[in-house]
C-alpha cells in the first residue's frame, strides 16, 4: 500500500492544496527501484504530541483563513493538481513565497514550512495505519509504512490523536 491510500481525504477546503502530499506520493526524484525519498521520509518522521498539536492548530487558524477569504480558496484549490508533482521542499518553496499569510500561520505555530508538511502527512499516514489496525483491517503494521515509535505514540495516545485529527479536517462547506 503507497502513502497516497491511506483512508484519510480531506475534502470541502484548500486545505487539500497544503495536505495533498500525504494523499499523493510525488512523482518528482523515485529512485531506479521507484522509491520515492520524501514518502519514506514522512514514513520515517518521529511524530510527538508536540508537534502534532502545532500543526492541528495551525491547520485550524489556516481553515478559517481559507473560509474568509474565497480568493485565497480559489488559489490554493487551483494549485492542488500540481502540489503532487512536487519535492516537499519545493512545496514549502512555493507555499512560504506564494503565500505568506499561511506561512506567517504556520511559522507562528512554531513550525517551518517544510517540517510542516512532513509532520502533517505523517500524522495523517500513521493515523491512517493505527485506524485500519484498531478496525482489524489489518493484523499488523506493513514493515517501512508506520515506523513502531509512531504506532506506540499513537496507540497510547488515540483520543488526543482523533482530536487532532478532528482540528485537521476542513469545515463542512457542502
Amino acid at each position: 500500500m503507497k502513502l497516497r491510500e491511506v483512508p484519510f481525504v480531506l475534502t470541502g477546503t484548500a486545505m487539500l492544496a497544503l495536505a495533498i502530499l500525504a494523499l499523493g506520493a510525488p512523482t518528482a526524484s523515485a529512485d531506479s527501484n521507484g522509491n520515492y525519498p520524501d514518502v519514506i521520509e514522512v514514513r520515517h518522521y518521529q511524530v510527538t504530541l508536540d508537534k502534532a498539536q502545532k500543526a492541528a492548530a495551525a491547520i485550524e487558524s489556516v481553515n478559517q483563513l481559507v473560509a474568509v477569504n474565497p480568493g485565497l480558496n480559489g488559489a490554493l484549490t487551483a494549485s492542488a493538481g500540481t502540489t503532487g508533482k512536487k519535492t516537499i521542499t519545493q512545496q514549502a518553496q512555493d507555499i512560504d513565497s506564494q503565500y505568506p499569510q499561511i506561512a506567517a500561520i504556520i511559522h507562528r505555530n512554531g513550525l517551518a514550512m517544510r517540517e510542516f508538511i512532513v509532520v502533517t502527512s505523517a500524522i495523517m499516514n500513521d493515523m491512517g495505519w493505527v485506524g485500519m489496525k484498531k478496525q482489524g483491517m489489518i493484523k499488523d503494521y506493513p514493515t517501512g509504512m508506520i515506523t513502531p515509535g509512531n504506532a506506540a505514540l499513537i496507540e497510547a495516545n488515540w483520543t488526543a490523536f482523533q482530536e487532532i485529527t478532528a482540528e485537521m479536517t476542513p469545515p463542512n462547506t457542502n
